[in-house]
């Protein structure tokens, strides 16, 4: 779906392109400081819809715009932004055929419940079962990948990771009080926490505070981050559904293993964990990508699904990485479970390659011996 956004304030429309891109995946935005320019896409791109500034510097105005858009094509949804809200505006606005208005200042969801059902109306145009031709998935996932920039994968999940990286780490209070009305979060952390692991000490842990507390924030961070990482999957196609299923349980596995480790060599386990969970985030990008297609077609099939892999995976994978501001430690953490240089001698990165091998089922065995020697743990 193509969206042309008409803005002469460069922070605005910034702002604009952010949340307009985080509604759904594999919009293309287009974006225009000037009436003129707007009207050299309109008429250059396909456009699926536009939101538009009442008041542009220039000759025309948007609500000009507007009206020669119109003259065109009855049927394109027009959505104007403006600080007016008078009788006389939203009267000029009917007659100029505009399809709605958000008045400023908006909040994101303003943004997002005004805009949301005019997608929901281009996918139903697109999408009922009417073609059974292939989509080039190689081709549209190609193009896809030059606009991952306002790509914005498991919000929930970005949201919390962040916490654990800022300079600052919250307390076990703030955390108890942001979470205490969740609970599913509330029980996965007590789940751990009272797990025979946590409880070195023969005492039940009763409350989210002491749970957080027992384990860690940074630890506490994590396990709520694994939690959101694995929601959302059940009203997912069959394929992407099993293969998002597939890579999350790989994830929560190497990262199990990284954070024992970690402890074995009484280090802070949580980055490490972390770090697992974050092993198969490309693949997580690129599924969440091609279930966005809008007219998919004939979905893709296993064998195409490992060709796609193959091809992409790391491509956004990185583009995600940049997207969600993850430490360059915590990159490379990532990277090293994938692949290792012979000449490394970091333990840490040591001990993520590690992690990785010990959760696939046919590792390198001499490896494995090497690289548990070179931690100490033979």
């Amino acid at each position: 779906m193509n969206i042309l956004i008409v803005e002469d304030d460069p922070l605005m429309r910034d702002l604009l392109l952010t949340i307009v891109g985080s509604i759904r995946n594999g919009l293309l935005l287009h974006e225009a400081e000037h009436a003129d320019t707007a009207w050299s896409l309109w008429c250059t791109q396909p456009i699926d819809l536009v939101l538009c500034d009442w008041n542009l510097q220039g000759i025309d105005s948007g609500l000009d715009l507007a009206r020669r858009i119109r003259q065109q094509n009855k049927s394109v949804p027009i959505v104007m932004v403006t600080g007016r809200g008078d009788r006389q505006s939203v009267i000029a606005s009917h007659r100029a055929g505009l399809n709605g208005y958000i008045v400023k200042p908006f909040t994101p969801e303003d943004v997002m419940e005004r805009l949301t059902p005019f997608f929901k109306l281009a996918a139903g145009k697109d999408a009922p079962g009417a073609s059974n031709e292939p989509t080039d998935w190689v081709a549209w996932l190609e193009s896809q990948s030059k606009h991952l920039d306002h790509l914005t994968l498991l919000p929930d999940a970005q949201k919390v990771l962040t916490l654990q990286w800022q300079q600052e780490l919250p307390t076990a209070k703030s955390l108890a009080k942001l979470w205490q009305d969740d609970v599913i979060i509330t029980s996965r952390l007590l789940s751990v926490a009272n797990s025979s692991e946590m409880r070195r000490y023969g005492r039940s842990v009763p409350t989210l505070l002491d749970a957080i507390a027992t384990m860690g924030v940074s630890m506490a961070i994590a396990q709520v981050s694994a939690l959101l990482l694995n929601q959302g999957s059940t009203d997912r196609p069959p394929t992407i559904r099993n293969r998002m299923q597939r890579y999350s349980e790989e994830s929560q596995r190497v990262a199990e293993t990284a954070a024992q480790l970690a402890a074995r060599l009484k280090l802070d386990p949580a980055p490490y964990y972390t770090a697992g969970l974050l092993y198969r985030l490309g693949e997580f990008a690129l599924l969440d990508v091609i279930e966005q297609h809008p007219n998919p077609g004939i979905p893709p099939d296993e064998a195409m699904l490992d060709r796609l892999m193959n091809l992409f995976s790391a491509r956004y994978g990185n583009a995600v990485k940049i997207s969600w501001q993850l430490p360059l430690q915590m990159r490379e953490y990532i990277g090293a479970i994938h692949h290792l240089p012979s000449d490394t001698v970091r333990r840490d990165l040591l001990l993520m390659h590690l992690a990785g091998l010990q959760t696939q089922p046919q590792a390198d065995t001499a490896k494995l011996v090497r690289l548990q020697r070179a931690l100490g743990f033979q």
